[in-house]
């Protein structure tokens, strides 16, 4: 992959408030503070996740760096330009998979290049290249109900990237398949990053997830969010679903649950007193 110098991402004293109002019946509004003074870059190729409690705001800072949610202060770049809305710069997955279901599965991929004012042949060109990229050449001319959850997700992927944007922001994509999909995903997701070295920032729940996508997790704090910390990953690649029950994966995954630990989250995977990694209430052995 080439060297990655260049900052892409560029956040500086950034905030964020919300202004509610009250019950009917009580005069003014109350303000919610939900970002407080991130500070954050982000080097063309990279790719870093991040963790932290529910409420916290990562997805607030992702629908920001987006263009979908408006700041109150602070300067948010991607390159040398300053965000203030959406852009073709940026592609964003979530969780649900967001496919149009009266399309077929190429002219869903195809969608973003319309927008681009590409012609039908050209659109034709690229869905094709990157439905190949994503292995699911042969199912071009279906449509989303006919495709399992782990295939939507990659079609989701697949039409993010088409267009060509230069940082991919991903929101818990992967939280509705179960867990040998999730897996499969993973090294999917990893294949395809290394194959167009794309910016990426990926928000999720999961520490094992983070770390074996990462070259950077930022670990968030409750609300206000803030930054805690941001831990380098150096776990060499390409990385295979077995780095995951090495020492140095269970010293990342130690590390991060401690300072999550110390947050008080109680929603994303963690220990117990016997040193046990625990997944869904359900204690595993592993090394740490």
């Amino acid at each position: 992959m080439a060297a990655k110098n260049r900052i892409e991402i560029s956040i500086e004293n950034l905030n964020l408030d919300y202004h509610i109002r009250r019950k009917k019946g009580d005069a003014g509004s109350t303000s919610l503070h939900a970002l407080d003074n991130i500070n954050l870059s982000v080097r063309e190729g990279e790719f870093l996740s991040v963790v932290g409690p529910s409420g916290c705001g990562k997805s607030t800072l992702l629908y920001i760096l987006a263009g979908l949610q408006k700041k109150t202060s602070g300067v948010v770049k991607i390159g040398d330009a300053e965000i203030t809305g959406p852009s073709l710069h940026t592609g964003i997955i979530m969780q649900a998979y967001a496919l149009f279901p009266w399309r077929t599965i190429k002219k869903n991929v195809e969608f973003g290049l319309e927008v681009k004012g590409l012609s039908k042949a050209k659109r034709s060109e690229i869905a094709a290249e990157y439905i190949e990229l994503v292995g699911l050449s042969e199912f071009s001319d279906r449509y989303p109900y006919e495709l399992s959850g782990g295939m939507k997700q990659r079609i989701a992927i697949a039409r993010a990237l088409a267009y060509d944007p230069d940082v991919l922001l991903m929101d818990e994509p992967f939280a509705a398949v179960d867990e040998q999909t999730r897996s499969l995903l993973h090294e999917e997701l990893l294949r395809i990053w290394e194959a167009t070295n794309k910016t990426i920032v990926f928000v999720t729940h999961s520490i094992e997830e983070a770390i074996f996508l990462s070259d950077r997790v930022a670990v968030m704090t409750h609300s206000p969010g803030q930054i805690r910390e941001i831990i380098d990953i150096d776990l060499k690649r390409p990385r295979e679903a077995s780095i995951k029950s090495g020492e140095e994966f269970s010293k990342y995954r130690k590390h991060v649950w401690q300072l999550l630990q110390t947050i008080g989250d109680s929603t994303v995977e963690t220990f117990d007193d016997k040193g046990r990694f625990v997944l869904d209430s359900q204690p595993q052995e592993v090394a740490i």
